[in-house]
C-alpha cells in the first residue's frame, strides 16, 4: 500500500534522485558529498569564485520558490467554458507559478512549444507576483483581504509597479522570471522550443537567464520583430525604436527542427536528381562549398561508411562543409545527410533538401529556413484584430498579432501537438491554435494560464462588463472560435474530409486543495493540537464537491487535464474508470461488492479514501491482501 502525496512535484527531490543515479558514490547519508565530487570530476570543477556567472539580488530566493511544492489544485468550470467534454484545449484563470507547478507531474516532457509574452519591466507594468508561499499565520491572514468584495484579485495586493527608481529594478523582475522559466523547461519535450517576447529594458539579462537555464549551447535565434508601421518613434529620444525582440531557445537543440517558410521554384531546381522518403520528396546537394568564406569551423575530416577519412577540398587543401561539425552529426542522427557514389565512384557527402507540394497549383516548391527578420506585422494591426473580435477599442493594451504567433506556432510545433502560454495576455496564443488549424487540417491545442488581474476601473474593458484580464482573455477565445466556425463552413479546402475542428476550450480555475492541508504554524497550544488531530480524521473539506477531488487526484497522480473518467456503477455507488481501467478511484463508498468489480476491472492501480473504512482495520487488512494478490497498486488517501 502506497502514500499518496498531496503536494506538487518535489523538483528539489527529483534532481537528488536523478544526480544519485549518475554519481551513487559522492552521496553520504543522504547529502552530497561536493569535497568527493570535486576529486571524481577533477578538473571539470570550477571552485574559483571568479567565474562567469549571472547573479542577482535575493536570486536564492527564486530557488526557493521554485523547491516550494504546491497543496493548491484546479477546479473545473464548465459554465465558463465551450464543449468542456470533447474539447482538448484549456484555459487555467490563476497565478502562473503555482499552476507551473501542479503542471509538473500531468505534463513534465510533454509540451512542444511555449510562447509567452511576460512583462517587459519598462518601469510602469505590474508584475511582482508573491512567491513566498509559507507564510506565518498572521501573513496568511493577512493575504485573504488581498480580493475586493466580489473576490477579484487587487494589483496593490498581489503584485506592484516595479519603479525604475527601485533599487532592485533588474532584480525584481529576475526573480519573478527564473522560477517560472525553470518550471516551464521541464514541460518541454526534448525537441521542444520556447519563444519569448522581449523589448530593450530586459533583453540583455533574458539571454543571460536562459543561458543559464536552458544553456547557452541550446540558444537558436534572437528574432527581431518590426512592431511599428510608418515613421513611429514620438516615444524614441534618440533613435526611432521600431522594433521588439523574440528570443528562441531550444530543450536540446540537437533535436529540434524548425519548419522552414515556401519559397517560389526556379529553374535551379529540375527534377532528375529528386528523391522520394516517407518524408517528402527531396533533392541531394553537395556539402562541400566553394562559395563560403574559409573558416576553421567548417573544416574537418568526415568518415565515410567504408572508414575512409575525406575533407572538403578534394585535393586535401583548405576547403569548407557547409554546415558545422555539430550540425553535420545533427544532420546524420536526423537523417539528413546522405552518402553517395560519384560518376567515378568515389563516396561523397550530401545534405536533403527537401521540397513542398503545393496542390492548389500543382507545382512543387522548396523550403528555405524562416528569417530572423520578421517584419510583415504589427501592433496596429494586433489592436485592430482585437477591436474587430470585441466590437471595441482600448480592450486590451500591446496585444500581440495573430498572424504573428501563428508563425511562431507553424515553425515551432508540429500539426497535433500542443502550446503552452503561461503569460495568456488577451489570448491571442489561443485564437492563433484554432485559425492555424483551420488552415491547414491540424489538431494543434493550447493550455493558456492567465492570471485574474483586476482591469483598470476607467478601461474600455471594464466599462463593458469585464472586470479582469482572464474574462477579457476568454470571451475573445469564445468570439474567435465563433468567427472560425463560420468561415469553416465556407468549405475550406484544408478542412475538406476533417470532421471535428477543436474550438472548444475548457476552463479551470486555481484554487485551494480539497484536502486539509495540515499547518503546524497554526497550532499554539496543546488543546489545539488535539482539535487538529480529531478534524483530520475526515481528511476532506467540508463541501468538496466529489468533481473536484477527482480532478485534484488525477493531477497529483501525473494525469493530464484531458483525460477520460469513465463513471462505473457497483453496489449502489460510483467509482471512476480513468484511462481505460489503468486506474480506479473510489470515493463514495468502500464494501465487498464494491471489491468484486475492481478485481474484475483489474485496474493497475487503485485509489481510495481512507475515511471510507470508518476505522475497520480488519476490512482494510483484507482488501490490501486482496488486491495485492491481483497485482493492484492500492493507494489510500
Amino acid at each position: 500500500m502506497q502514500n499518496f502525496s498531496k503536494e506538487s512535484l518535489n523538483i528539489t527531490e527529483e534532481k537528488l534522485n536523478k544526480f544519485k543515479q549518475l554519481f551513487p558514490e559522492v552521496f553520504s547519508e543522504g547529502k552530497v558529498d561536493f569535497e568527493r565530487l570535486k576529486l571524481i570530476l577533477g578538473e571539470s570543477v570550477s571552485i574559483s569564485n571568479e567565474r562567469y556567472v549571472l547573479n542577482w539580488a535575493d536570486k536564492s530566493e527564486a530557488f526557493t520558490a521554485i523547491q516550494t511544492p504546491t497543496t493548491k489544485t484546479l477546479y473545473p468550470v464548465p459554465e465558463e467554458s465551450i464543449k468542456f467534454n470533447s474539447s482538448e484545449n484549456v484555459f487555467i484563470e490563476g497565478e502562473n507559478l503555482e499552476v507551473l507547478k501542479i503542471l509538473q507531474k500531468s505534463y513534465f516532457g510533454k509540451i512542444k512549444m511555449i510562447y509567452i509574452d511576460p512583462p517587459y519591466n519598462t518601469g510602469n507594468d505590474n508584475f511582482i507576483y508573491p512567491d513566498k508561499f509559507s507564510e506565518t499565520k498572521e501573513e496568511y491572514l493577512k493575504k485573504i483581504k488581498e480580493k475586493d468584495e466580489k473576490g477579484y484579485l487587487l494589483k496593490e495586493g498581489l503584485f506592484h509597479k516595479n519603479s525604475k527608481e527601485n533599487g532592485q529594478f533588474h532584480s525584481n523582475w529576475l526573480n519573478m522570471m527564473y522560477p517560472r522559466l525553470f518550471l516551464a523547461k521541464n514541460l518541454l519535450k526534448d525537441d521542444g522550443v520556447i519563444f519569448i517576447s522581449i523589448d530593450d529594458n530586459e533583453v540583455h539579462n533574458l539571454r543571460l537567464l536562459m543561458n543559464e537555464i536552458f544553456g547557452e549551447e541550446n540558444f537558436v535565434s534572437e528574432i527581431v520583430w518590426a512592431n511599428k508601421e510608418g515613421g513611429g518613434g514620438s516615444d524614441s529620444t534618440y533613435y526611432k525604436i521600431k522594433h521588439e525582440y523574440i528570443l528562441c531557445y531550444a530543450k536540446n537543440k540537437e533535436n529540434l527542427i524548425i519548419k522552414g517558410e515556401k519559397c517560389e521554384e526556379d529553374s535551379s531546381y529540375c527534377f532528375e536528381d529528386e528523391f522520394k522518403e516517407e518524408r517528402g520528396r527531396y533533392k541531394l546537394i553537395k556539402l562541400n562549398s566553394f562559395s563560403i568564406q574559409y573558416s576553421s569551423n567548417l573544416d574537418y575530416p568526415i568518415t565515410l561508411p567504408n572508414n575512409e577519412m575525406i575533407y572538403p577540398s578534394e585535393d586535401g587543401k583548405k576547403g569548407c562543409w557547409r554546415w558545422s561539425k555539430e550540425k553535420f552529426y545533427w544532420g546524420l542522427k536526423h537523417s539528413f545527410i546522405e552518402f553517395k557514389k560519384n560518376q567515378d565512384g568515389k563516396i561523397w557527402v550530401y545534405t536533403k533538401q527537401y521540397f513542398r507540394v503545393d496542390n492548389e497549383n500543382k507545382q512543387i516548391v522548396r523550403t528555405l529556413p524562416p528569417s530572423a527578420l520578421i517584419d510583415k506585422y504589427s501592433s496596429t494591426m494586433a489592436s485592430k484584430q482585437m477591436e474587430e473580435l470585441l466590437d471595441k477599442k482600448g480592450f486590451f493594451n500591446y496585444p500581440k498579432p495573430v498572424f504573428l504567433i501563428k508563425e511562431l506556432i507553424y515553425t515551432g510545433n508540429d500539426n497535433n501537438s500542443t502550446t503552452l502560454d503561461f503569460f495568456a495576455g488577451s489570448g491571442t496564443t489561443a485564437q492563433a491554435v484554432m485559425e492555424l488549424n483551420k488552415e491547414d487540417g491540424g489538431n494543434r491545442k493550447f493550455i493558456c494560464v492567465q492570471l485574474p488581474e483586476k482591469a483598470e476601473e476607467n478601461s474600455e474593458a471594464f466599462k463593458a462588463g469585464y472586470k479582469t484580464i482572464a474574462e477579457i482573455s476568454k470571451e475573445r477565445i469564445r468570439r474567435a472560435a465563433k468567427k472560425i466556425e463560420a468561415e469553416a463552413k465556407e468549405n475550406l479546402p484544408a478542412l475538406q474530409g476533417k470532421e471535428c475542428l477543436d474550438l472548444g476550450f475548457k476552463v479551470y480555475k486555481l484554487k485551494e486543495s480539497n484536502f486539509k492541508i495540515w499547518r503546524s504554524d497554526m497550532v499554539s497550544a496543546e488543546e489545539e493540537l488535539e482539535a487538529g488531530i480529531d478534524m483530520f480524521e475526515n481528511p476532506l473539506k467540508d463541501g468538496a464537491k466529489e468533481e473536484n477531488i477527482l480532478l485534484e487526484l488525477l493531477l497529483k497522480c501525473g494525469y493530464n487535464l484531458n483525460v477520460k473518467a469513465e463513471i462505473i456503477e457497483a453496489d449502489n455507488a460510483k467509482i471512476y474508470a480513468v484511462n481505460d481501467n489503468e486506474l480506479i478511484v473510489c470515493l463514495e463508498k468502500i464494501s465487498d461488492k464494491i471489491i468484486s468489480k475492481i478485481l474484475e476491472l483489474k485496474p493497475a492501480r487503485c485509489l481510495m479514501l481512507d475515511s471510507l473504512f470508518d476505522g475497520r482495520d480488519s476490512f482494510k487488512t483484507n482488501i490490501v491482501l486482496q488486491l495485492q494478490d491481483a497485482e493492484i497498486d492500492l493507494v489510500v488517501i
